[in-house]
């Protein structure tokens, strides 16, 4: 597989650079899985690693990758079979914006994103950098400006630090978010302040602020990925909402925003679950994340952003 000698895009470090990933995995994978997957997947190298741990890497992902990517199929099935989403529907969702968020994987000498643990870097006037998140530092959004208004944004993906690769984190959860349920790079650049923007707070959709916009689409994210990979979390809720007030608050939010899309649905679900989904049984995870399906697409046109959209705006999208 051919390299080619550049510099990581938000730091400007010396890397081995291996263009068109998506082209290689495709070639060995099952029918109906190559259009999951992101269009611009790219590896970064540091120079010291040897080309057969690469190689051996690269193995190791595409054979994940093969049992990742038909799980995802068969929980798609399940809203097709519950009467929730069409075939149509549920395959667009997958595969129409693979192209909305590139994505770079980071194969660095210890691990990590090249940057110390101390470092915090904002977009606002910086021409380059990377934030990670607030709770898995070795995932994050990275940018580079190429004008005042125009940025080049990537989903950032390396091993922990001292780590081996962990294949379902930093492979199948970090593949279904730059393929389908894209974060933006203003979530990344919020993650130290939306965590003080409960939306249980909220009494209703007009005293929603930016922070709580960015956090409805946080949640959106994460709920669409936890949702077609089957991913329990350890929480309350069993979801990455984990506060079932708050989650029960996204909801109903979520209905005044987009009245049409079948919010009121997943508030059942969730009152008949008891506030806690099992995302591996029944049809309550499909039920609810059914309207976030629906409304996710709406809202990739803010993905390279570095502020979230104010309410009127984000109200258009979410409807229109």
């Amino acid at each position: 597989m051919n390299s080619e000698n550049t510099f990581l895009p938000w730091t400007g470090a010396p890397v081995r650079r291996i263009d068109d990933l998506c082209a290689y995995f495709s070639r060995d994978l099952p029918p109906g899985c190559s259009d999951q997957l992101p269009r611009c997947i790219t590896l970064f190298v540091d120079p010291d690693i040897e080309q057969s741990a690469v190689q051996s890497f690269l193995e190791d992902v595409l054979e994940y990758l093969k049992r990742e990517l038909r799980r995802r199929l068969s929980r798609a099935d399940a809203f097709v079979s519950l009467g929730l989403l069409s075939p149509g529907e549920i395959n667009t969702f997958m595969t129409a914006r693979t192209d909305a968020q590139e994505w770079a994987i980071y194969y660095s000498r210890t691990g990590g994103l090249g940057i110390s643990s101390e470092y915090a870097a904002e977009p606002e006037g910086a021409q380059r950098g990377v934030i990670p998140c607030s709770s898995m530092r070795n995932h994050g959004v990275a940018w580079h400006r190429k004008s005042p208004k125009l940025w080049r944004v990537w989903l950032a993906t390396s091993r922990k630090p001292n780590s081996e690769w962990d294949l379902d984190s930093d492979i199948g959860h970090e593949s279904a978010h730059a393929a389908f349920a894209q974060v933006p790079l203003f979530l990344q650049a919020l993650s130290t302040t939306i965590d003080d923007s409960s939306l249980s707070l909220v009494k209703g959709m007009e005293d929603l602020g930016p922070k709580h916009l960015a956090r409805i689409m946080y949640f959106y994210s994460e709920l669409a990925v936890v949702a077609l990979r089957g991913e329990q979390r350890p929480t309350l809720t069993g979801l990455p909402v984990a506060d079932r007030g708050e989650l029960s608050a996204l909801l109903h939010l979520s209905e005044e925003l987009a009245p049409d899309a079948g919010f009121a649905r997943s508030s059942n679900a969730l009152l008949g679950a008891n506030g806690f989904i099992d995302v591996g049984h029944g049809s309550e995870i499909y039920e609810l994340v059914c309207p976030i399906v629906k409304v996710i697409p709406k809202l990739t046109l803010f993905t390279s952003m570095g502020e979230p959209p104010d309410l009127d705006t984000f109200r258009n999208a979410i409807r229109h």
